[in-house]
This record gives C-alpha cells, structure tokens and sequence, in this order.
C-alpha cells in the first residue's frame, strides 16, 4: 500500500468521521488529531492512534516523527455564519492549513488531501462553479472569504509533496441534522413552510467520503476537484419530496427582495443579541445567491459513481423517519 500511514484533522466532524471509517476499513494505520480526552478514547477504541492536541499545537511533529506518516488529510476547519467576530475562523482555516503544510513538509510525507469548499469557486449567481471558474471578486460570507484565501495559500505554498484540493457543495445524508439538513426536517414538520426559490447544489455524505478518499489514490498534484452529487432548484426538490413520501404540504415561497430589504434589521438585531445570531445581512447574502455546482471533473477523474438526486431522497427521508425526526411515510412504488 503506497499511503499506509495516515494522518488525519477533523476526524469527529461530518467529513471526517465518515472518512476515518474508510480509513480503518481500507486497513491504514491512522493517527488522528485530538483536543479532548473522551475524544482520544474514542479514537483509541476504534484501533486509531490519538495525537494531543489541536492545528497549532507545537509537539504535533515530536508525537508523529516516529510514524512514518506516508499522507495527510486535513479536514479540520470552522464554518460560522453571522459571527460578531470571525477572526478565530479566518485563523484555523488560513493559520492552521499553513501549519499543516508545514508539517506535512517536516514529517516527509508524499501526498497532502487538503478539504476545501466549492464556495472557493466564487461562481457568479446563476452560472454552474466548476474547477475553471473565475471569482465574482466579492465574497458572500467570510466562510467563503477565508477558505478562498486559505486554498490560495495552501496552493502557492512551498510544498515537498503532492497537494490536492478537494472541494465539497453542501455535505448532506443520514447523520447530518444541521445546515441544510436542518431546513429540510424543519420544512417537512409544517404544513405550509416559509421557503425562497433557488438552485441547491449537494454532495451526498458517502459520495463525499469516496471523493476523499480516491483523491489519495487518483488525485493528481495541484489540482482541484469539486464533489457535487446533484443540482436542483427548490421547487423540484420539493415536488420530488412529495412524490417519494406522504408528505402534502404546500410551501410559501418568501420573495428575495424581501429578505434582502430586511437584512438591515437582522444585523440590528445581531448587535443586541447575546450570541450569534442564525440570520444576518451575511446568511441572507447566502441565501438569495443559490448555487449550481458541476463536479463531473471528480467524477470522471476521481472514479466516482455519483447518487442520483432521487436515490438521495429516498435515502436521506428513510433516515431521517427511522430517527423520529419526521413523520411521514415512503409512497410505495406502483
């Protein structure tokens, strides 16, 4: 096995818990990261070697040099919308890949799988993102403005190894409950759910984990590759939900213009509130944008078989009924 040491960030999160699975089913010995003790027991019982520690941690060399570490995966990052002060995001994913890299070079590693986003592709609204796409110049969030800046540096890094970027849309599937996972258990609960018209574009979780996972075998050096399974707009996204389940709501499409026009006051809002605030001039920024993503480069390059946006309902609702998070039925086939 040509990547049979392993050295994994981000192992607990909803990329790299999946992966690490992979991982330890292919038979690589794994070192993963870890900043607390329950998590090092955790990883411990699944036969992988905990590392102390978290991306700036000065003795992550001292704890791997004996490794022999062949490959990195790093997937650890911070995705926070709305937050007062985002300085500790644009630190982990800019600093802390840095770091990474740095290490990668200081343990003599051959190969680097960096996880990026598609929001890098800074596609224009509208417009399919692909690997060629040029950025609009403005950022729609500071997420994406910190991992745009993060895949920028870790390109242009002097680097003793292969370096590949892969770039997932939104990660969604059975265990996810949050993001757009979210809205879709909190719209199928209503009868008539607030929603906006747009292009949603989504990377099913174990197309994800495979993409990971090929970009290690199949990844050539300084390349990228977005991971998207499927785009649709929410209107057939909705008619294909009511056609696999019982579900016979009728949702209330909120006008962008609308949304936008309200932005002020939720940043006002934001100013007053205790916490980050779920909605701000950023998320609604987000929001009313929409993507199209393409990932038929990962596809084709990668060797991946991607789900089809029917298989991926069919998957993600039976999942979500058998954990009491929704009530409804699966239409049986006539």
């Amino acid at each position: 096995m040509e990547y049979k040491n392993i050295f994994i960030t981000g192992a607990t999160g909803v990329v790299g818990k999946p992966l690490l699975q992979k991982l330890i089913k292919n038979n690589h010995n794994i070192y993963a990261l870890a900043r607390s003790e329950e998590t090092m027991k955790d990883l411990t019982d699944l036969g992988v070697s905990p590392i102390k520690g978290d991306l700036f941690e000065s003795s992550l060399y001292d704890q791997l040099q004996d490794a022999k570490i062949d490959a990195i995966f790093h997937v650890a990052g911070m995705n926070k919308m709305c937050a007062k002060n985002p300085d500790a995001m644009f630190n982990i994913n800019i600093e802390g890949t840095k770091k990474m890299l740095g290490l990668g070079n200081n343990l003599g590693i051959k190969k680097f799988i960096y996880t990026s986003s598609a929001v890098t592709l800074g596609e224009e609204k509208g417009l399919p993102g692909n690997e060629e796409a040029t950025h609009r110049g403005s950022f729609l969030s500071n997420y994406e403005k910190s991992k745009y800046q993060a895949e920028v540096e870790a390109f242009k890094f002097k680097k003793d190894f292969e370096f590949v970027s892969v770039n997932p849309s939104s990660v969604q599937g059975p265990g996810r409950v949050s993001g757009t996972a979210k809205l879709l258990i909190s719209s199928l609960n209503k009868k008539y759910p607030p929603l906006l018209k747009n292009n949603i574009s989504i990377i099913d979780i174990d197309n994800c984990t495979e993409g990971h996972y090929n970009a290690l075998v199949y990844g050539v050096d300084n390349e990228r590759y977005v991971l998207n399974s499927f785009h649709v707009s929410s209107e057939e996204l909705i008619e294909k939900v009511k056609n696999t389940t019982s579900w016979n709501g009728s949702p209330i499409y909120i006008p962008k213009r609308i949304l936008k026009l309200a932005s002020p006051i939720f940043d006002l809002v934001s100013l007053f509130s205790s916490g980050d605030s779920i909605i701000c001039r950023e998320s609604v920024r987000v929001l009313t944008h929409g993507h199209l993503y393409d990932g038929s480069k990962a596809e084709r390059d990668l060797k991946l078989e991607y789900i089809h946006v029917d298989g991926f309902i069919h998957k993600i609702i039976s999942w979500l009924i058998s954990q009491g998070l929704i009530e409804l039925e699966i239409q049986k086939e006539s």
